[in-house]
């Protein structure tokens, strides 16, 4: 159980007046983020069609949004954006770092066996909640990555994608910063979207047990701080260059980022 101080800090943002009310979007406009996908992955528009048309079919057999959500979880076009990626990339290994019940693990899954591949999953967390895969489908690691990311994760395991769906400052920061000194890993990152971005957020960035959708997360916050754009709600963040990576926000329900490596687009 909390402590009673954190504890009361935690009902003073939920409650209070004018407190930050995020409100999700059921809708997503699928032109657009066709559109969006492909520019990113540097694909025909033509292909991104036609991977949602399978797509679609594959989430009404498994019937992913009856048994796993879409909000608050990873939705049906946040999933999709990682199954073109897995598509473009192919990669060796999958790690997801925030498990939950593993409902994003389950459609990384899914999408893994539609596409055929030879894709290993990896899922990290400090508890073991687990309701939607097998422990021989994925590893589940009770692990907390927080300041040792390149032993746990970079330097453990071949170069493959990051799926981070977990909120505490410092872990973003760590894992996001150890992303862009390499460029041969793809990082994707849920929940940034501005909407869940409160540009006045009031808890401590060393507690992560009071952050919640009531208080706001702090992803925008350490893409604007690590790619040096002042305001988090500022729009270059949702699509922005360096020399050496990309980074595409796209406007999913919850916001899904995506820093690439340029020499793997372009190869």
């Amino acid at each position: 159980m909390l402590p009673l101080r954190l504890r009361l800090l935690g009902l003073w943002n939920t409650f209070k007046p004018q407190s930050y009310r995020p409100v999700i979007p059921s809708q997503v406009d699928h032109e657009a983020l066709v559109s969006d996908i492909a520019d990113a992955l540097w694909q025909a528009p033509k292909r991104i069609r036609s991977l949602w048309s399978a797509y679609q079919g594959l989430m009404a057999r498994k019937d992913h949004v009856g048994k796993l959500g879409q909000i608050g979880t990873t939705s049906s076009e946040e999933a999709f954006v990682l199954h073109c990626l897995l598509d473009f990339a192919r990669p060796a290994n999958l790690i997801e770092i925030g498990t939950y019940h593993g409902g994003s693990t389950r459609r990384i899954l899914d999408s893994i066996e539609e596409l055929q591949l030879d894709t290993a999953v990896f899922t990290y967390d400090i508890e073991d909640m687990v309701r939607h895969f097998r422990p021989d489908e994925a590893e589940l690691i009770l692990r907390d990555v927080s300041g040792r990311v390149d032993e746990e994760i970079f330097d453990r395991y071949p170069p493959g994608i990051i799926y981070l769906d977990a909120h505490p400052w410092q872990l973003l920061q760590d894992v996001a910063r150890a992303a862009l000194k390499r460029e041969d890993w793809i990082l994707a990152i849920h929940d940034c979207s501005p909407i869940l971005c409160n540009p006045r957020m009031t808890i401590p960035k060393d507690e992560p047990r009071l952050i919640s959708a009531r208080t706001g997360h702090w992803e925008r916050h350490v893409l604007a701080d690590i790619f040096g754009v002042e305001d988090p709600l500022d729009e270059r963040l949702d699509k922005l260059e360096t020399e050496s990576h990309s980074l595409r926000i796209f406007g999913s329900q919850h916001g899904l980022a995506l820093i690439m490596p340029k020499v793997l687009v372009r190869a």
